[in-house]
């Protein structure tokens, strides 16, 4: 569970770098396990606690982002790649800016 919350950590933070950066008409995508544990992380509430909507979720398609490899985060096997499984490619925008104040207070 603690390193459940870490990586919940990082995800929040790079939200929070990504939305500072994000121009307004821009999108940021982000592919995750749609299955348990993973499904946990309620990926769409930590972009919404940023200023970010979901525009939309689709299937992960490799064949969508030509050069995609995945990696593991760390340890003896960092450099190896492990199944996919069931994904989804979550996509977000800006929350305007008066309706962010008004969803958040």
């Amino acid at each position: 569970m603690y390193l459940s919350r870490l990586h919940q950590d990082l995800v929040r933070r790079f939200f929070t770098s990504a939305c500072e950066m994000l121009k307004a008409s821009g999108e940021v995508h982000l592919t995750h396990k749609t299955s348990y544990p993973y499904s946990k992380w309620e990926i769409v509430k930590l972009a919404e606690e940023v200023g970010l909507y979901l525009v939309e979720d689709a299937p992960f398609s490799r064949g969508d982002y030509p050069g995609y490899l995945n990696k593991r985060g760390s340890g003896k096997k960092c450099n190896r790649t492990f199944p996919v499984g069931l994904c989804s490619t979550y996509k977000f925008a800006k929350l305007p800016l008066l309706e962010f104040f008004q969803t958040t207070l």
